[in-house]
């Protein structure tokens, strides 16, 4: 079996027949679906690494500022687990290059592969219900908690409230929403979305050497660009003008995928070296802003380009238990630090006297294990039905239904 299995959910039934087991019942009703209908488990794979490290680091920053003995700056300095967690933010970054491979690819086959063209009217439309109900309701909740909370000085939240609803906060404050303040990032990923159609005429040009040329030069052009124009403009540095090289790696990984790999990556045991290696040097790089600038987008295409090649890199970054839980990751990002903030304040003070690294590995199997259930109920009851392609038709029939009585004879007339 090549290393990159194309899964089809569509084949899965709805329904629990005697001869499925329980764990495979379960596995199928928390596997998110696709438009397409395929799955490539690394990808959630990838995921699950990219929503733990923002988990560890918003849990480490919870906890140095609850935690009434860990505190110290020194203390952080010389724990293990203190160190990836500070660097725990640039996993939204990992988000970005999945990003661009996902939606670069279809435009990409139609390119590279003779795929038919990518509807642009079904595209944006996929984008808007699939991803808007679970952000919009997890917008106006996290909203009326902040009313309840407040109270007098509220008021002023309705200005953010409006501007984080329509993808503007970053652009307009300069600053991450409080209303919801992981919607930052994804201000960033609806501004490539919107851009897409434009950056995905790259694979146009024909031949395979000039194109990722092309890719690469970019990408070094943005990277020189930003070190000089961004530190002093406060606003573009949470626009896509930031973030714009993690998205074309992920064209370039597309690239490779299409061309190269045929979509069936073959395993080998050297690429496996590539992520022994790679994984631990990418959390040691990140500590210095000047190597993680240059050399971070370049090392995280090596470390996913070895996630679909290596052996037994690609069994790990599979395994069913990673890939559900990479798949839940919109939902775990949108409510998780409202999570850990509700839970902490019971949980804060377990353990507190032991070192900071067991310290802080009680608080995640507590507070991680509330996050998993809180935020998988968000996604099996809004996340999941929203990635069904038909489900505002769908919706639509239904309370067409409800509504006329009539029709709902007429189909169970028509049916018997």
């Amino acid at each position: 079996m090549p290393a990159c299995a194309l899964i089809s959910p569509r084949e899965k039934s709805s329904n629990r027949p005697n001869d499925v087991s329980g764990w495979d019942w379960l596995r199928q009703r928390l596997s998110r679906e696709t438009s397409s209908g395929r799955l490539i488990p690394q990808m959630d794979g990838l995921r699950f690494v990219a929503i733990g490290m923002v988990i560890l680091f918003h849990l480490n920053g919870y906890l140095q500022a609850k935690s009434t003995l860990h505190h110290s700056g020194s203390m952080l300095q010389s724990d293990w687990l203190g160190q990836i967690a500070l660097v725990g933010f640039r996993g939204v970054e990992l988000f970005f290059v999945i990003s661009g491979f996902i939606l670069g690819l279809p435009f990409a086959a139609h390119h590279l592969k003779d795929a038919p063209r990518v509807s642009l009217r079904k595209y944006y439309l996929r984008r808007l219900t699939r991803l808007e109900p679970p952000y919009f309701l997890a917008a106006s909740v996290l909203f009326v908690l902040a009313l309840c909370v407040q109270q007098g000085a509220a008021a002023a939240l309705y200005p953010h409230l409006v501007a984080s609803l329509f993808y503007l906060h970053n652009l307009i404050y300069g600053l991450p929403s409080p209303v919801i303040g992981v919607a930052w990032s994804l201000e960033i990923e609806v501004q490539f979305y919107v851009l897409v159609p434009l950056l995905t005429l790259l694979f146009a040009i024909r031949r395979p050497w000039l194109r990722r040329l092309s890719l690469v030069t970019t990408i070094l052009g943005i990277l020189s660009a930003q070190s000089w124009l961004l530190p002093a403009r406060a606003p573009a540095s949470l626009s896509i003008l930031a973030y714009l090289q993690f998205f074309l790696i992920g064209f370039l990984l597309a690239d490779v995928f299409l061309s190269d790999w045929k979509e069936a990556p073959q395993s080998a045991w050297y690429w496996d070296t590539v992520a022994v290696v790679g994984w631990p040097l990418l959390f040691i790089m990140l500590r210095s802003a000047t190597l993680a600038h240059w050399l971070f987008p370049m090392l995280l295409f090596l470390l996913y380009c070895a996630t679909f090649r290596g052996s037994w890199t690609s069994r790990i970054f599979s395994n069913p238990c990673i890939t559900i839980i990479g798949g839940m990751c919109y939902s775990i990002y949108l409510i998780h630090y409202e999570v850990i903030s509700a839970v902490g304040r019971f949980t804060k003070g377990i353990a507190e006297g032991w070192p900071y690294w067991a310290y802080f590995a009680v608080q995640l199997a507590l507070i991680g294990a509330s996050i998993l259930l809180i935020c998988g109920l968000y996604f099996v009851l809004l996340e999941k039905p929203c990635m069904r392609h038909n489900w505002p038709q769908r919706l639509w029939d239904h309370l067409q239904r409800v509504i006329d009585p009539r029709r709902r004879v007429a189909e169970s007339a028509a049916a018997d």
